[in-house]
């Protein structure tokens, strides 16, 4: 450790091993490496008092300070979110970090404010995707959640926002036009399985000439995975979907597919430990989140030279010219299926698409940008 360099305490609500968590992970290694004093502090994996995910074992294994805060949760609930915000207080007094770096909604919103009543020097807050984007939710949660979303930016010295759209947007709030900088995710290269040894690898039993589409994120409304199997219905019968990632929806999916006699077309295969090196076996990779910050699905999707179908959404536009580099629309429209059938008809388009978005990954989204714009940030 480089005692003339901030200490920095990392907070993420949940602990398993999504887009967000990879965020943290890789600056943690990297600061540590840099000199930093690290640390992270994180909930389990979605409810008050749930275990710990991927995201604290790696850290532990990389040699990173680790600290559980137990009433993290995802949902709203006044009562939890105090005793987190107790919990967080006390790590934050008995480790003493110069920088406190928040990343998802509810971390932030916590964290911004314990980090300003114990006068932490420097506190950061990176928004994966507004959490007041979320159409799924009531009404009121939405007003509510603009709200918090805004006294969260206010109270940061420094917010950092990945997508052009969200920086933009958010910029033009009262008070913020000075406080928010744009700092897209970064990616490194990663080996990729050969097709073959990757279904063998995963255990999948398939039919012969199956064709796999499908994709990697939580099993939550956000990804809007039942868009997907309602389409599977319009395929042909040789066609799978396989999906990487766990969550509170994995029963209504289960049964939506059962519903429609698809379940022995439809293999969820719970989290697995670095997915993006079975990306060969995807045909087709598919996104069809409601809301997104820039996803790194579809950075390692594109770095893996698959092409992509996505939603139509900011963050998801800052990787995807569509036409030219995959496809972005509506899951809840007809294009959705009608655009895997064309795909998946269309060797030759798929190729192109793919390699389009290969170079576009491997030109714009720097890894070691990432990093050296955010460390700036910490001593700004």
């Amino acid at each position: 450790m480089n005692e003339s360099l901030p200490k920095i305490l990392y907070v993420i609500t949940k602990s398993n091993f999504g887009g967000a968590q990879k965020y943290v992970f890789e600056l943690a290694i990297e600061a540590k490496k840099r000199g930093y004093g690290v640390a992270v502090a994180s909930g389990g994996t979605g409810a008050a008092k749930a275990k710990v995910g991927l995201l604290i074992e790696k850290l532990k294994a990389a040699g990173i300070d680790t600290h559980v805060i137990h009433n993290f949760q995802r949902n709203m609930s006044a009562w939890d979110d105090c005793k987190a915000f107790i919990e967080l207080a006390r790590i934050i007094l008995k480790t003493k970090p110069d920088v406190v770096h928040l990343t998802s909604s509810k971390a932030g919103g916590i964290g911004a404010l314990v980090g300003r009543i114990l006068f932490v020097k420097q506190v950061v807050f990176t928004s994966h995707g507004l959490t007041m984007d979320e159409t799924w939710r009531p009404f009121w949660q939405r007003q509510l959640i603009t709200l918090a979303t805004w006294l969260t930016l206010v109270l940061t010295h420094r917010s950092i926002m990945i997508n052009q759209e969200t920086y933009d947007r958010t910029r033009k709030m009262i008070g913020l036009t000075k406080k928010i900088s744009y700092i897209p995710n970064g990616i490194a290269p990663f080996a990729v399985l050969e097709y073959e040894q990757a279904v063998s690898r995963l255990g999948l039993q398939l039919p012969p000439k199956a064709v796999i589409i499908g994709g990697i994120g939580e099993l939550h409304p956000n990804k809007r995975w039942s868009e997907l199997i309602i389409a599977l219905r319009l395929l042909p019968p040789t066609v799978h979907v396989v999906i990487f990632g766990e969550g509170e929806e994995r029963q209504s999916i289960e049964r939506l597919a059962e519903h429609h006699k698809l379940s022995h077309r439809v293999h969820l295969l719970g989290q697995i430990p670095e997915a993006k090196k079975y990306l060969s076996i995807f045909t087709l990779f598919i996104l069809a989140s409601v809301k997104e910050g820039l996803p790194y699905v579809l950075l390692e999707a594109g770095l893996a030279s698959r092409p992509v179908i996505a939603s139509n959404l900011p963050g998801n536009q800052d990787i995807i010219e569509s036409g030219k580099s995959g496809l972005l629309i509506d899951p809840q429209s007809a294009e959705f299926s009608a655009s895997i059938t064309m795909l998946l008809r269309d060797e030759s388009l798929r190729n192109r698409l793919a390699q389009a978005l290969n170079q576009q990954v491997v030109d714009t989204f720097s890894l070691q940008r990432m990093f050296d714009t955010t460390f700036a940030l910490y001593t700004n």
